[in-house]
């Protein structure tokens, strides 16, 4: 988990409060790793989203 972390995307929020959030690669990578049926759906939908 920390190389993903090191690569999350950080912006702020309207409050401006620093939000952290694991780049769509990684978050992709994560979800197959869990193995699960829906995470390996959500994976799928989620490669769908890459330009």
């Amino acid at each position: 988990m920390t190389p993903c972390l090191t690569r999350a995307e950080t912006t702020r929020d309207p409050v401006g409060f620093t939000v952290r959030y694991a780049a769509l690669d990684d978050l992709i990578r994560m979800r197959r790793a869990l193995g699960r049926p829906k995470d390996l759906r959500r994976a799928d939908e989620l490669a769908r989203l890459r330009p």
